[in-house]
């Protein structure tokens, strides 16, 4: 048995004094250059200041970023639907309001890092995040990072990340929305922001609201009501953004979240008394310099998560909490126009209090070192850089991991892409420390994982066309699964080497002229993910595609406004999906259709929007997952009022 490396505390108290001492070099040092240097004054009619690595340091990758159209069209849905329609990247689905997870690449979710401006937001305890409970009409910007970028992100980020940010808007005077929504279902939603900025001032306030009775119908042998699987979330973010000395920018968030639900019973049974009640709330404090070459960064967050479910058939009650802290300093350097720098350092501490443990405290420290160089070269035809991250925990052994990548446009209109990651994920909480069949053993998993592609962008008088193909590769040691063991318990372990390749496709062809605008998006993936070997003895997964792992996935978007009026369709195909480990079973294709139409009243300082959308337009049957039937054919309806009143000084 391999023995675990364990660092003792009086060494993370040294390292959390050095973080410190970073963090208040960092800021001193740029206030006193601001003040010592800076004598001119910066027009601050739009103030941005922020850098980002994942905006500087991710050449040769495959990076998609969802448009404002789109994100305001599913600005009364989760994460989940936003991702499953516009992006080739597989979503899990158990049913509306149910658990909603991510498979990029042949990946499972704990494989996914979500980021929220920059700071992964995984649950430490299960490694990953229901999409469901994350709504779009919170994020200003989602985006989403192809193929590994552990050096970036840290763990978790292997088959690729979730971008999701918030910006600050100064000079915009006030600005208000409200949108109601009513649906099949007994469905109500209801979403409002409030948002004041000056020069040097932005204050966000939004609320949301999102409640169903959710007794859909569905195609069994007969048409059948679901029953028990109601649900109910609401929460609010405030941001405050002040700008000062020119120079500096100071963003605060706090985002509070509660869900409470019910699960419907698969289709084997006809009872369920299972529930859950979610309750989140995260903290984020940033600080950003930015001048012409240097730009350096704090960010500080806390979240505290709570996750109670109960069964009382099963006999089942579960209370779990856990308390997230994240203190992170980063700065940019840009030596000249060719070369650029990047350094950093991450403390992370993780705190679970559950009644499954023994006892009932558990935690996980981490402290991460990064470094990243970045060259321009040709007139910026050639982008290259390298990143490597190092991290240090008192659980378990964290390999070096590093990523290069690099980008050359070839002609105007094409460029070429290639990228190769070290890529890690450590294991969960419940992973090592799950009673009884927890297993404080566990390696890391670890892999390889490389892209490779060519970027096409061009214009034609009013038509502009984009498209994108990319061939992946990835190959993960030590992949962790549940295995049943004596007595039916199952147990976490480094059983499987899975090798996933493969390849996507994204394009879209926009027409724009003076009152309309058409666009038509495609996008495709083909993934063959297997397992190469076993720890287990006559495993009958190996060399088998992975459940729940489409090999084929399409989605199309058709998009047409003319003056006010405007349509918008979104067709998605899931290929067959294996649901036992040894293919022996599988869920058949489906295609679904949902389509919107809306209508834009203007006057003079206040628009008024009405829309009316019908989900799966064909009324197909389908499953996502096996005994998990979906809705058929649904409806909604929603209006949405918008204020504008400008500043009168800017």
């Amino acid at each position: 048995m391999e023995t675990r490396r364990k660092i003792n505390r009086p060494y993370y108290l040294a390292l959390a004094g050095r973080l410190s001492y970073v963090l208040f070099f960092s800021f001193t040092f740029s206030i006193l250059n601001a003040q010592l240097k800076d004598t001119a004054t910066i027009k601050l009619n739009e103030i941005v200041i922020h850098s980002s690595k994942a905006e500087k340091f991710t050449a040769g990758k495959k990076i998609q970023k969802i448009d404002s159209a789109t994100l305001k069209h599913f600005n009364n849905t989760n994460l989940g639907d936003l991702l499953s329609i516009n992006t080739p990247v597989f979503i899990k689905n158990y049913g509306p309001g149910n658990l909603s997870s991510s498979g990029f690449r042949g990946g499972n979710a704990s494989q996914t890092a979500i980021l929220w401006n920059g700071i992964n937001i995984q649950n430490p305890m299960l490694g990953q995040n229901d999409l469901s409970q994350l709504p779009n009409f919170i994020f200003d910007n989602v985006s989403i990072d192809y193929g590994g970028s552990s050096a970036l992100w840290g763990s978790g980020a292997m088959g690729g990340s979730i971008n999701l940010n918030n910006r600050s808007k100064f000079n915009g005077g006030l600005n208000t929305s409200l949108n109601v929504g009513f649906g099949s279902f007994n469905t109500r939603k209801l979403n409002s922001n409030i948002q004041y900025s000056n020069s040097k001032f932005s204050s966000n306030t939004k609320v949301y609201l999102n409640a169903s009775d959710n007794n859909y119908s569905y195609l069994d042998t007969t048409v059948k009501t679901m029953k028990h699987s109601n649900y109910q979330q609401k929460g609010f973010m405030q941001e405050l953004s002040f700008v000062f000395l020119d120079h500096h920018q100071i963003n605060a968030r706090a985002w509070y979240h509660q869900s409470d639900r019910n699960f419907a019973p698969p289709l084997n049974k006809t009872i369920s008394k299972a529930s859950q009640a979610d309750e989140n709330f995260k903290m984020m404090l940033d600080w950003n310099y930015q001048k012409k070459n240097f730009s350096p960064s704090v960010k500080l967050a806390y979240f505290n998560d709570q996750l109670n479910y109960t069964d009382s058939i099963a006999a089942l009650f579960s209370k779990n909490k856990t308390r997230t802290f994240v203190g992170e300093a980063e700065t940019f350097y840009k030596i000249n126009v060719h070369h650029q720098l990047f350094a950093g350092i991450n403390f992370t501490n993780y705190e679970a209090n559950s009644n499954n443990y023994i006892p009932n405290t558990k935690q996980y420290n981490k402290t991460a070192f990064m470094l990243g160089y970045s060259n321009h070269l040709f007139e910026n035809k050639l982008v290259s850089n390298i990143n490597i991250r190092q991290e240090i925990s008192n659980t378990i052994i964290i390999p070096l991991t590093g990523n290069v990548g690099i980008s050359y446009n070839l002609f105007k209109p094409i460029t070429f892409k290639v990228n190769a990651a070290k890529v890690y994920r450590q294991p969960t909480l419940n992973d090592l420390y799950w009673p009884v069949t927890g297993n404080p053993n566990l390696k890391a998993e670890e892999g390889y994982t490389y892209d490779a592609g060519l970027e096409i962008k061009f214009a034609i008088k009013k038509i502009s066309i984009q498209s994108e193909i990319t061939y992946f590769g990835k190959q993960i040691d030590n992949w962790i699964n549940w295995v049943p063991g004596p007595g039916g318990n199952a147990a976490p372990m480094n059983v499987s080497k899975v090798y996933s390749r493969g390849g996507e496709t994204s394009s879209s062809v926009n027409y724009s002229n003076k009152k309309l605008n058409l666009k038509l998006g495609f996008n495709s993936a083909y993934v063959l993910s297997t397992s190469l070997q076993s720890a287990l003895v006559n495993d009958a997964s190996v060399n088998k595609q992975l459940i729940y792992t489409p090999r084929y996935n399409y989605g199309a978007q058709f998009m047409f406004r003319y003056d006010n009026f405007s349509l918008f369709y979104f067709h998605n195909y899931i290929g067959y999906r294996y649901s036992t480990s040894d293919n022996s079973s599988w869920l058949k294709p489906y295609d679904v259709g949902n389509l919107k139409v809306s209508y834009l009243f203007k006057m003079e300082s206040v628009n008024f929007i009405t829309a009316f959308q019908i989900n799966n337009i064909y009324n197909t049957s389908y499953f996502v997952i096996d005994k998990r039937p979906m809705p058929l054919r649904s409806y909604e309806v929603s209006i949405t009022l918008t204020y504008h009143k400008p500043n009168k000084n800017k």
